[in-house]
Protein backbone atom coordinates (compact mmCIF):
# COMPACT_ATOMS: atom_id res chain seq x y z
CA UNK A 1 0.00 0.00 0.00
CA UNK A 2 1.15 3.56 -0.62
CA UNK A 3 1.29 6.47 1.74
CA UNK A 4 1.34 9.92 0.47
CA UNK A 5 3.22 11.97 2.30
CA UNK A 6 2.24 15.90 1.78
CA UNK A 7 5.56 17.53 0.43
CA UNK A 8 6.95 20.25 3.01
CA UNK A 9 5.85 23.99 2.59
CA UNK A 10 2.93 23.42 1.03
CA UNK A 11 -0.62 23.10 1.92
CA UNK A 12 -3.54 20.45 1.70
CA UNK A 13 -7.16 20.57 1.80
CA UNK A 14 -6.70 18.87 4.91
CA UNK A 15 -5.05 21.20 6.25
CA UNK A 16 -1.61 22.83 7.11
CA UNK A 17 1.63 21.32 6.03
CA UNK A 18 3.95 19.17 8.28
CA UNK A 19 6.36 22.38 7.76
CA UNK A 20 3.42 24.81 9.04
CA UNK A 21 3.04 22.73 11.95
CA UNK A 22 6.33 22.22 12.99
CA UNK A 23 7.23 26.14 13.08
CA UNK A 24 3.82 27.22 15.05
CA UNK A 25 5.42 24.56 17.41
CA UNK A 26 8.45 26.08 17.70
CA UNK A 27 7.57 29.35 17.85
CA UNK A 28 5.24 28.19 21.00
CA UNK A 29 8.07 26.58 22.25
CA UNK A 30 10.22 29.46 22.01
CA UNK A 31 7.49 32.10 23.34
CA UNK A 32 7.46 29.51 26.55
CA UNK A 33 11.06 29.52 26.99
CA UNK A 34 11.12 33.30 26.67
CA UNK A 35 8.52 33.53 29.14
CA UNK A 36 9.38 31.73 31.62
CA UNK A 37 13.13 33.39 31.36
CA UNK A 38 11.66 36.77 31.54
CA UNK A 39 9.35 35.44 34.72
CA UNK A 40 12.65 33.88 36.39
CA UNK A 41 14.43 37.31 35.71
CA UNK A 42 12.39 38.96 38.29
CA UNK A 43 13.31 37.33 40.99
CA UNK A 44 15.84 39.22 43.27
CA UNK A 45 19.23 38.20 42.95
CA UNK A 46 20.72 36.00 45.40
CA UNK A 47 17.41 34.61 46.24
CA UNK A 48 17.27 32.01 49.49
CA UNK A 49 14.99 29.04 49.31
CA UNK A 50 14.04 28.73 52.64
CA UNK A 51 12.80 25.23 52.81
CA UNK A 52 14.01 22.06 50.58
CA UNK A 53 15.91 19.24 51.70
CA UNK A 54 18.27 16.55 51.01
CA UNK A 55 17.71 12.49 50.86
CA UNK A 56 20.59 10.00 50.27
CA UNK A 57 18.57 6.47 51.64
CA UNK A 58 22.21 5.09 50.21
CA UNK A 59 24.67 6.57 52.16
CA UNK A 60 22.95 7.47 54.94
CA UNK A 61 20.03 5.55 56.12
CA UNK A 62 16.83 6.71 57.30
CA UNK A 63 15.44 6.00 61.22
CA UNK A 64 13.59 2.96 61.46
CA UNK A 65 10.82 5.09 63.20
CA UNK A 66 10.55 6.61 59.76
CA UNK A 67 6.98 6.73 58.28
CA UNK A 68 7.92 6.23 54.92
CA UNK A 69 11.09 5.71 52.76
CA UNK A 70 12.10 9.02 51.09
CA UNK A 71 13.42 8.66 47.69
CA UNK A 72 17.21 9.86 46.29
CA UNK A 73 17.30 13.56 46.54
CA UNK A 74 21.13 14.48 46.33
CA UNK A 75 22.67 17.97 46.86
CA UNK A 76 23.76 17.58 43.31
CA UNK A 77 20.13 17.36 42.29
CA UNK A 78 19.03 20.23 44.94
CA UNK A 79 21.61 22.58 43.10
CA UNK A 80 20.59 21.92 39.60
CA UNK A 81 16.65 22.50 40.93
CA UNK A 82 18.27 26.19 42.57
CA UNK A 83 19.90 26.37 39.49
CA UNK A 84 16.48 26.23 37.92
CA UNK A 85 14.42 28.33 39.97
CA UNK A 86 17.51 30.84 39.96
CA UNK A 87 17.38 30.63 43.85
CA UNK A 88 21.30 29.88 44.59
CA UNK A 89 20.72 29.83 48.38
CA UNK A 90 19.68 26.83 49.89
CA UNK A 91 18.08 26.32 53.97
CA UNK A 92 18.89 22.82 54.33
CA UNK A 93 15.66 21.30 56.43
CA UNK A 94 16.15 17.74 58.36
CA UNK A 95 12.84 15.33 57.04
CA UNK A 96 11.29 13.01 59.50
CA UNK A 97 12.80 10.51 57.77
CA UNK A 98 15.93 11.16 59.36
CA UNK A 99 14.68 11.57 62.87
CA UNK A 100 17.51 13.06 65.17
CA UNK A 101 20.83 12.59 62.90
CA UNK A 102 21.31 15.30 61.31
CA UNK A 103 24.35 13.82 59.64
CA UNK A 104 23.04 14.43 55.84
CA UNK A 105 22.25 17.38 56.56
CA UNK A 106 25.29 18.83 58.00
CA UNK A 107 27.24 17.15 55.15
CA UNK A 108 25.24 18.77 52.55
CA UNK A 109 26.04 21.70 54.40
CA UNK A 110 29.20 21.56 54.66
CA UNK A 111 29.93 21.26 51.05
CA UNK A 112 27.16 24.60 50.15
CA UNK A 113 29.44 26.59 53.17
CA UNK A 114 27.83 29.71 55.09
CA UNK A 115 27.79 32.22 51.75
CA UNK A 116 24.94 29.80 49.99
CA UNK A 117 23.35 27.65 53.11
CA UNK A 118 21.80 27.26 55.93
CA UNK A 119 20.42 24.17 58.12
CA UNK A 120 17.44 23.35 60.56
CA UNK A 121 17.74 20.66 62.78
CA UNK A 122 16.25 18.31 64.48
CA UNK A 123 17.38 17.35 68.71
CA UNK A 124 15.66 16.02 71.41
CA UNK A 125 15.87 19.43 73.76
CA UNK A 126 16.29 16.93 76.77
CA UNK A 127 19.90 15.75 75.55
CA UNK A 128 21.41 18.03 73.37
CA UNK A 129 24.37 19.88 74.51
CA UNK A 130 25.55 23.55 74.26
CA UNK A 131 29.06 22.37 72.63
CA UNK A 132 27.20 20.54 69.95
CA UNK A 133 25.15 23.54 69.09
CA UNK A 134 28.21 25.33 68.88
CA UNK A 135 29.76 23.66 66.05
CA UNK A 136 26.87 23.21 64.17
CA UNK A 137 26.42 27.07 64.58
CA UNK A 138 29.69 27.42 62.68
CA UNK A 139 28.52 25.37 59.91
CA UNK A 140 25.21 27.43 58.96
CA UNK A 141 22.72 26.08 61.41
CA UNK A 142 20.58 28.34 62.16
CA UNK A 143 17.31 26.94 63.68
CA UNK A 144 15.43 23.68 64.71
CA UNK A 145 12.85 22.20 63.78
CA UNK A 146 9.95 20.45 65.75
CA UNK A 147 7.86 18.32 63.12
CA UNK A 148 4.30 16.93 64.09
CA UNK A 149 2.39 17.14 61.04
CA UNK A 150 4.60 14.88 59.32
CA UNK A 151 4.13 11.96 61.65
CA UNK A 152 0.75 12.23 63.12
CA UNK A 153 1.09 13.54 66.26
CA UNK A 154 -0.87 15.69 68.25
CA UNK A 155 -0.17 17.01 71.95
CA UNK A 156 -2.76 18.32 74.59
CA UNK A 157 -2.22 21.87 75.23
CA UNK A 158 -0.48 21.65 78.72
CA UNK A 159 2.04 19.02 76.97
CA UNK A 160 2.48 21.37 73.81
CA UNK A 161 3.13 24.27 76.07
CA UNK A 162 6.23 21.72 78.18
CA UNK A 163 7.63 21.03 74.56
CA UNK A 164 7.74 24.32 73.28
CA UNK A 165 9.66 25.49 76.34
CA UNK A 166 11.77 22.81 76.52
CA UNK A 167 12.74 23.75 72.94
CA UNK A 168 12.90 27.50 73.28
CA UNK A 169 15.53 26.64 76.19
CA UNK A 170 17.74 25.64 73.36
CA UNK A 171 16.86 27.69 71.04
CA UNK A 172 17.38 30.92 73.17
CA UNK A 173 20.95 31.00 74.08
CA UNK A 174 21.91 30.41 70.53
CA UNK A 175 20.54 34.27 69.93
CA UNK A 176 20.06 33.79 66.27
CA UNK A 177 18.25 30.58 66.18
CA UNK A 178 14.85 30.59 65.34
CA UNK A 179 12.26 27.90 66.36
CA UNK A 180 10.54 26.45 63.31
CA UNK A 181 6.98 24.61 63.61
CA UNK A 182 5.46 22.11 61.55
CA UNK A 183 1.94 21.65 62.61
CA UNK A 184 -1.84 21.93 62.28
CA UNK A 185 -2.89 25.28 61.60
CA UNK A 186 -5.71 24.74 64.53
CA UNK A 187 -3.42 24.57 67.58
CA UNK A 188 -2.32 28.22 66.48
CA UNK A 189 -4.65 29.17 69.40
CA UNK A 190 -2.80 27.55 71.48
CA UNK A 191 0.55 28.79 70.48
CA UNK A 192 -0.52 32.36 70.47
CA UNK A 193 -0.58 32.73 74.29
CA UNK A 194 3.16 31.08 74.70
CA UNK A 195 4.99 33.43 71.89
CA UNK A 196 6.00 36.49 74.61
CA UNK A 197 7.31 33.55 77.20
CA UNK A 198 9.12 31.92 74.30
CA UNK A 199 11.12 35.27 73.23
CA UNK A 200 12.64 33.52 69.93
CA UNK A 201 11.82 33.53 66.33
CA UNK A 202 9.44 31.50 65.21
CA UNK A 203 8.88 30.34 61.28
CA UNK A 204 5.62 28.63 60.58
CA UNK A 205 6.00 25.70 58.07
CA UNK A 206 3.95 25.81 54.44
CA UNK A 207 1.31 28.77 55.39
CA UNK A 208 1.19 27.12 59.24
CA UNK A 209 -0.38 23.86 57.08
CA UNK A 210 -4.64 24.44 57.11
CA UNK A 211 -6.94 21.49 57.64
CA UNK A 212 -9.03 23.30 54.63
CA UNK A 213 -9.30 26.26 52.49
CA UNK A 214 -13.04 26.42 52.74
CA UNK A 215 -13.91 30.99 52.34
CA UNK A 216 -13.40 32.94 54.35
CA UNK A 217 -9.86 32.52 56.12
CA UNK A 218 -11.21 34.05 58.69
CA UNK A 219 -13.40 31.09 59.96
CA UNK A 220 -10.70 28.72 59.37
CA UNK A 221 -9.28 27.83 62.82
CA UNK A 222 -5.94 29.21 63.94
CA UNK A 223 -5.44 31.58 60.86
CA UNK A 224 -6.69 34.85 62.98
CA UNK A 225 -4.29 33.74 65.56
CA UNK A 226 -1.75 33.42 62.96
CA UNK A 227 -2.15 36.59 61.83
CA UNK A 228 -2.05 38.00 65.27
CA UNK A 229 1.35 36.25 65.70
CA UNK A 230 2.64 37.44 62.59
CA UNK A 231 2.55 41.34 63.68
CA UNK A 232 5.63 39.96 66.04
CA UNK A 233 8.77 40.61 64.35
CA UNK A 234 9.94 37.13 65.48
CA UNK A 235 7.42 35.18 63.44
CA UNK A 236 7.68 34.50 59.69
CA UNK A 237 5.20 31.90 57.49
CA UNK A 238 7.06 30.07 54.74
CA UNK A 239 5.18 30.49 51.21
CA UNK A 240 5.28 26.70 50.52
CA UNK A 241 4.35 23.55 49.17
CA UNK A 242 0.68 24.38 48.00
CA UNK A 243 0.20 21.26 46.42
CA UNK A 244 0.08 19.79 49.96
CA UNK A 245 -3.29 21.97 50.82
CA UNK A 246 -4.67 23.10 47.66
CA UNK A 247 -6.78 20.73 44.79
CA UNK A 248 -6.72 23.87 42.56
CA UNK A 249 -4.45 23.36 39.60
CA UNK A 250 -4.27 27.25 39.43
CA UNK A 251 -4.04 27.68 43.13
CA UNK A 252 -6.96 30.56 43.51
CA UNK A 253 -7.37 29.60 47.18
CA UNK A 254 -3.71 29.24 47.36
CA UNK A 255 -3.36 33.60 45.97
CA UNK A 256 -6.17 34.24 48.49
CA UNK A 257 -3.88 33.18 51.47
CA UNK A 258 -0.90 34.71 49.69
CA UNK A 259 -2.10 37.74 49.49
CA UNK A 260 -3.39 38.63 53.04
CA UNK A 261 -0.12 37.48 54.34
CA UNK A 262 1.92 39.25 52.09
CA UNK A 263 -0.18 42.18 53.87
CA UNK A 264 1.32 41.90 57.49
CA UNK A 265 4.06 43.31 58.74
CA UNK A 266 4.47 44.76 54.89
CA UNK A 267 5.09 41.92 53.41
CA UNK A 268 8.19 41.51 56.21
CA UNK A 269 6.89 37.97 57.87
CA UNK A 270 7.19 35.53 54.66
CA UNK A 271 9.61 33.91 53.12
CA UNK A 272 9.88 31.74 50.13
CA UNK A 273 10.27 28.11 49.65
CA UNK A 274 10.67 25.12 47.24
CA UNK A 275 9.97 22.21 49.10
CA UNK A 276 12.10 20.48 47.13
CA UNK A 277 12.04 17.37 46.52
CA UNK A 278 8.41 17.24 47.57
CA UNK A 279 8.73 14.11 49.51
CA UNK A 280 5.40 11.89 49.22
CA UNK A 281 4.27 14.54 46.60
CA UNK A 282 7.68 13.77 43.86
CA UNK A 283 7.45 14.60 40.55
CA UNK A 284 5.33 18.46 41.38
CA UNK A 285 6.72 20.72 39.23
CA UNK A 286 7.29 23.52 41.33
CA UNK A 287 8.03 25.93 38.50
CA UNK A 288 4.38 27.26 38.01
CA UNK A 289 4.38 28.04 41.99
CA UNK A 290 7.58 30.40 41.82
CA UNK A 291 6.01 32.12 38.64
CA UNK A 292 2.53 32.60 40.92
CA UNK A 293 4.28 34.12 43.40
CA UNK A 294 5.89 36.50 41.60
CA UNK A 295 2.60 37.60 39.71
CA UNK A 296 0.87 37.70 43.43
CA UNK A 297 3.66 40.16 44.22
CA UNK A 298 2.39 42.37 41.37
CA UNK A 299 4.61 45.76 40.69
CA UNK A 300 5.77 45.74 43.58
CA UNK A 301 9.41 45.08 43.85
CA UNK A 302 9.95 45.41 47.66
CA UNK A 303 7.71 42.53 48.40
CA UNK A 304 9.55 40.32 46.07
CA UNK A 305 12.87 41.20 47.40
CA UNK A 306 11.25 40.84 50.77
CA UNK A 307 9.86 37.34 49.92
CA UNK A 308 12.74 36.07 47.83
CA UNK A 309 15.40 36.94 50.18
CA UNK A 310 15.32 39.97 52.49
CA UNK A 311 13.28 38.05 55.01
CA UNK A 312 15.16 35.33 54.57
CA UNK A 313 18.63 37.07 55.40
CA UNK A 314 16.35 37.99 58.68
CA UNK A 315 15.32 34.56 59.73
CA UNK A 316 18.35 32.63 59.08
CA UNK A 317 20.94 35.41 60.53
CA UNK A 318 22.68 36.14 56.82
CA UNK A 319 24.82 39.28 56.89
Amino acid sequence: MWHIIPRLGRHSAAGPSIKALILTQTHRYLFRRSMSSQAYSSIPPDAWDSHMHVTDPLNFPVSKDATYKPHQATLSSALANARQLNVPNLVFVQPSTYGTDNACLLQALKTVGLSHGRGVVVIDPEEIGFEILDKWHTLGVRGVRLNLKSVNKTLPREELARVLRAYAGVVRPMKTWALQLYVDLAIMDDIEPLLPELGIKVVFDHYGHPLSLTPPLSEIPGWSALLRMMQSQLVYVKISAPYRLSKDPEYKDIEVMSKELFQVREGRGVVFASDWPHTRFEGVDIRPFVKNCLEWCGSDEKLRNNLFRDNARELWDIS
